[in-house]
């Protein structure tokens, strides 16, 4: 029997953790790069040596022939994106090869977030107001229209982790998102040549993960996700808490989702969606036809016996025992809670001693992203300006709460790290 093969295409950030999965199932990896060059916040994160091969995108011709060399006398079975900066490119290779995967005709609507709520509106589900345009007037004017009111959310069509997002409360601000976007290389390594503007959705956020199997979905891991709004800058990620499967809120989110990949055309693989609960019910932010970014999964395997990444490549491996999933909720043994650290000062780090003090509290699982001696970091004001995660687990929820308190006291009294000439805000 010949050898199996997993495709991976930008197996940056959490999506590095595939390749590794697969090995542990005796299937090698080969890395497909979508971009000659890697988008910088994803450089870390890559992990050429976990692959068979690395195939540099250039066109597809090429990319089959690179495939059919590399593979040898074996073959692929799957194909799965590992990042956003490579959902389309995914689908164009699941096509070519015949392999699972979503439609490329609707590749778009997976990507571009205007075409995404255009594709719910047309399907009668609820979607914020939106326009795409590389026009400022026509921004602007739109801004005015009669059933808009303040604040408007303008951002990039294609990008991701909160990059470039604004939060504008008249016509100036509005104009000044407009100039800091347009023209720009976004986080994905692309120009920015229109923007996208919405209404903004009042209410609680939250996190759906799913991993889909011909179009049935099992959803991996719900999350409430609390943001900060701070002068200056985008909504700040605080701290995201692991939700039991069901619940009345669950229940709503789960049967609005499920409405939202098959509008969207999720018919395999992993999906991570945003999702805001309004007063007249669950809204879509978006979703990223991929493993949610930045997680570490072990945390979330303690308490629920499966990740997102698990899952993933266990609806390759072994579809059977996946498809048992779609009728058994997952169920939470422990509280976890992602907490991204935020900070004031930007400089030279010169002492990370108080890191010390988290990693004692009692609900501390473990931490990554954190600066060294001698890294400099950032005033916060995006997900990539983050100087760091820390996850927290604990049975009794309250032990964790209390401290996920501690580590903001940590922050604000600047005992988590000491910044060499620092620029206080």
């Amino acid at each position: 029997m010949s050898q199996t093969f997993a495709l991976i295409v930008d197996a940056y950030s959490t999506g590095a953790e595939l390749p590794h999965k697969f090995s542990a199932r005796g299937i090698p990896s080969i890395h497909i790069q979508s971009t000659a060059y890697i988008p910088p916040s994803y450089v870390a994160s890559f992990q050429p040596d976990s692959f068979a091969t690395n195939i540099v995108y250039r066109n597809l011709d090429d990319c089959i022939n690179q495939l059919a060399v590399a593979l040898g006398s074996g073959h692929a079975s799957w194909v799965m994106a590992g990042a956003e900066s490579g959902v389309e490119l995914a689908d164009l290779l699941a096509a070519e090869l015949k392999l699972p995967g979503n439609p490329v005709a609707s590749s778009r609507r997976r990507r571009d977030k205007y075409e995404m709520a255009r594709a719910l509106q047309g399907a009668g589900l609820a979607a914020a107001d939106s326009l795409r345009t590389d026009d400022v007037e026509e921004l602007l004017q739109w801004a005015e229209g009669e059933r808009r009111s303040w604040p408007l959310v303008v951002k990039p069509l294609d990008s991701a982790g909160s990059d470039h997002v604004f939060f504008c409360t008249d016509a100036g601000q509005l104009r000044g998102a407009f100039e800091s976007i347009i023209g720009q290389c976004n986080r994905m390594g692309i120009i920015n040549r229109q923007v996208l503007a919405q209404s903004f959705l009042v209410g609680t956020q939250y996190v759906v993960n799913s991993v889909s199997i011909d179009g049935q979905h099992v959803f991996s891991d719900i999350w409430i996700d609390r943001r900060k709004t701070l002068p200056g800058a985008s909504n700040l990620y605080d701290c995201e808490e692991l939700l039991p499967a069901t619940g009345s809120v669950q229940d709503s989110l789960i049967s609005y989702m499920s409405r939202v990949l098959d509008v969207l055309e999720v018919r395999n693989g992993p999906a991570h969606s945003e999702v805001i609960m309004t007063q007249h019910g669950p809204v879509l932010v978006e979703t990223g036809a991929r493993l949610q970014g930045s997680m570490l999964e072990q945390p979330v395997i303690d308490a629920l016996g499966a990740s997102q990444v698990t899952l993933a490549v266990e609806r390759c491996c072994d579809p059977k025992i996946f498809e048992r999933r779609l009728t058994k909720p997952y169920v939470l043994s422990r509280h976890v809670m992602c907490v991204a650290l935020i900070s004031e000062q930007s400089g030279t780090v010169t002492d990370i001693s108080g890191l010390k003090a988290i990693c004692e509290l009692p609900s501390y699982a473990s931490h990554f992203h954190t600066p060294e001696v001698g890294d400099s970091i950032m005033r916060t004001t995006d997900l990539f300006s983050i100087p760091g995660v820390i996850y927290l687990t604990h049975v009794d929820q309250d032990v964790m709460r209390r401290d996920y308190e501690t580590i903001r006291e940590l922050e604000r009294d600047r005992i988590l790290f000491t910044v060499r000439q620092a620029e206080v805000v």
